[in-house]
């Protein structure tokens, strides 16, 4: 999503890993006023993450994951 920052980006993490403080929600609250599309995505987001399927088959891989992360932050010029 377009606008949001880095440190909107950490915030959304804090909150997807159940490690958002009381201050981070009030942040998120902010942050849902100003982008509205976020608790629509929110939502799906927590749905797929929660069904049954996606539990069962869920297979992470941090490394990869960074690496395309750190990727695409180099190709929007973003570090």
């Amino acid at each position: 999503m377009k606008g949001l920052s880095m440190g909107d980006w950490s915030l959304i993490a804090r909150y997807l890993k159940d490690e958002a403080s009381k201050d981070d929600l009030l942040q998120l609250d902010l942050l849902v006023k100003n982008h509205p599309n976020l608790k629509m995505e929110f939502d799906w987001l927590g749905r797929e993450l929660n069904s049954p399927k996606v539990q069962n088959t869920f297979d992470f891989d941090a490394v990869t994951a960074f690496k395309r992360l750190n990727k695409r932050f180099e190709l929007e010029d973003l570090v």
